[in-house]
């Protein structure tokens, strides 16, 4: 059997699987897989297979995806979202709509993309050259900018962070955002809205560190949602 499960933000795949099953006792004696990771902050479609469709999984992680992701300019971590440490920051007192949309527009294509040091690939040291696989980027759009104030950006990634279980050096990572962003006026900051249809095996969070870096600002990743994995839509996810 196939599942469309909703992954919640903060919880890895297992968990999540490990979450439905409770719920489902009669699956505890089948075998249980996913199909296709999500990082733990990113939440939406994920598939599931059990019992016999186990064997299938090779079937399923080819699939195109969608998502819905917001990213923060300005900060560049080494994890590419905001469970990384900070490696680079750029003040920004403007960002033009314009701008972002032009730069994000060149990333539709075919093209090489390194896999994140911190991904399910591997976790690469830094006297490692990170492995490329070829993506394609179907579409990408830009939406809008919205800005949020010191307190206000710090409370966002409380929230979310505080989700986060297991080991992400998540205490340490947001002790470093708390000391940058309430260590004084920091004014504001500029969260991008985008939303991308993408080949099997693209990292989102990698993309913006991309977008980022071609605008010359630096970007990381607030948050990523998937709506779609091949014919299986985010409105059908169950739990």
């Amino acid at each position: 059997m196939i599942y469309n499960l909703y992954k919640q933000r903060g919880e890895t795949p297992l968990e999540c699987i490990q979450r439905f099953a409770k719920v489902n006792p009669e699956l505890k004696e089948q075998k249980m897989t996913y199909l296709g990771r999500l990082d733990p902050l990113a939440e939406g479609v994920l598939l599931m297979a059990s019992g016999e469709d186990v064997k299938r999984k090779e079937e399923f992680l080819g699939l195109d995806k969608e998502y819905d992701f917001i990213s923060i300019f300005g900060f560049a971590t080494d994890t590419y979202d905001i469970l990384g440490k900070i490696m680079r920051v750029e003040k920004l007192s403007e960002l033009l709509e314009n701008d972002v949309r032009r730069v994000a527009m060149i990333y539709e294509g075919e093209r090489d993309q390194e896999y994140p040091r911190y991904s399910s690939k591997r976790i690469a040291s830094p006297e490692v050259v990170p492995e490329k696989k070829k993506i394609n980027i179907h579409k990408i759009q830009f939406h809008k900018l919205d800005i949020l104030n010191s307190k206000e950006l710090f409370g966002r990634l409380l929230m979310d962070i505080s989700r986060v279980k297991g080991d992400f050096r998540q205490h340490e990572i947001l002790v470093l955002w708390k000391q940058y962003l309430l260590s004084g006026e920091n004014g504001n900051f500029f969260l991008g809205k985008f939303s991308a249809h993408v080949s099997s095996g693209t990292y989102i969070r990698g993309l913006v560190n991309d977008i980022g870096n071609t605008l010359g600002c630096g970007a990381t990743t607030l948050s990523i949602k998937r709506t779609r994995a091949g014919n299986y839509k985010i409105e059908d996810s169950i739990i």
